[in-house]
């Protein structure tokens, strides 16, 4: 597990932390062991947390600064965030882990457990999308096998065998109905086959700075080793919106899809979010290892706000989501940097929607 947020234990005396937490924090990675080795250790459940704090992980470009110089970090319900000034407290969300970003300056400005890895059900499908951008041409040759028609689950594309379909047509079979068949499909159209678009959706993660991130499969189903971290989907999704080929189809609420020069059927939307905050744009999951999935990113108060979540119960990602936007809005400009995104390659920098 990468550095993501502290897990503090019980209380103890000041002078006895180093010797006491050496151990475990060491497990934790430099930034953190900065943040809790010998800092003050009271008001670990909730209050204002005093000591350095490292540079940021995953190697942001801004430089690091001391304690006195940043907002004081705050522990309260599990979230850890910085606040210059009083600030509502953040609220309750079900979730094994979210995080809250602010895409305009790259600022994660609230966290639980951001680096911490899960299954990410079709959430990755982000990710086969700006990869596929990259390998499958905009006409391909490649025509359908009954292998990617009828995957374990999710025929949602409706693709037939032997046919070819646009990359755009699969993009929105893939992203609109999260279509399992269409996430195959792609990966088949690449050069090299299903085994060279894996390796290549492995290296995209790398190069995007995911490195949470592990993949077995183009759409997300559950498979040993698979996983990924909500940390790692807010750079997923600031690539697709960035990205040329991808941007059009997240912007789709529905698609006529169908093969080249064939019958076309129409497909909508499923991402609930979206569906209910149409200006935002992003992509949802669900498996019963991974539980419901969602990273969304949303245009508020002149901002764009984003928000990740892994592991939420049934109907609780959308109300998790929207609530935690609407603290960050209401809040943001108390609010301070917990640490920051890695810079956008020159070719995935975030553009405005």
């Amino acid at each position: 597990m990468r550095a993501g947020d502290p897990h503090p234990g019980p209380a103890v005396p000041p002078r006895k932390v180093c010797a006491t937490m050496s151990r475990p924090l060491r497990r934790l990675g430099p930034s953190l062991a900065a943040l809790l080795a010998c800092g003050t250790v009271t008001g670990l459940v909730a209050g204002p947390i005093t000591g350095a704090i490292a540079s940021p992980v995953h190697g942001s470009s801004r430089a690091s600064t001391t304690a006195s110089t940043r907002p004081p970090l705050h522990l309260a319900r599990g979230t850890y965030y910085r606040s210059a000034g009083r600030v509502t407290l953040p609220p309750p969300v079900s979730a094994r882990s979210w995080v809250v970003a602010d895409m305009d300056t790259g600022a994660i400005i609230a966290t639980h457990k951001r680096h911490n890895t899960f299954p990410q059900a079709s959430t990755i499908k982000l990710l086969t999308a700006v990869t596929a951008a990259d390998l499958v041409p905009a006409n391909p040759t490649h025509r359908i096998t009954r292998a990617e028609a009828h995957p374990a689950y999710c025929t949602c594309a409706g693709l037939v065998v032997g046919k070819r379909y646009t990359r755009t047509a699969l993009l929105a079979g893939m992203l609109l109905p999260s279509g399992n068949d269409a996430a195959e499909a792609l990966a088949g159209s690449a050069k090299g086959g299903r085994a060279a678009f894996l390796a290549a959706m492995n290296a995209k993660a790398a190069a995007l700075g995911a490195h949470d991130t592990v993949v077995k499969n183009p759409s997300g189903l559950t498979a040993p080793g698979a996983h990924s971290s909500t940390y790692d989907l807010l750079l997923f999704l600031r690539a697709a919106q960035a990205n040329p080929v991808v941007r059009p189809v997240l912007g789709m609420s529905s698609y006529r899809l169908g093969p080249v020069d064939g019958r076309t059927h129409l497909v909508h939307r499923a991402t609930d979010y979206v569906n209910e905050y149409p200006t935002a744009q992003g992509k949802s999951g669900y498996t019963s290892a991974a539980m419901n999935t969602l990273v969304v990113n949303t245009p508020i108060n002149g901002r764009h706000l984003a928000v990740a979540l892994l592991g939420a119960p049934y109907d609780h990602s959308t109300s998790g989501a929207r609530a935690l936007t609407l603290w960050a809005a209401n809040n943001l400009t108390r609010l301070g940097a917990l640490s920051h995104l890695p810079p956008a390659p020159a070719t995935t920098r975030t553009t405005s929607y």
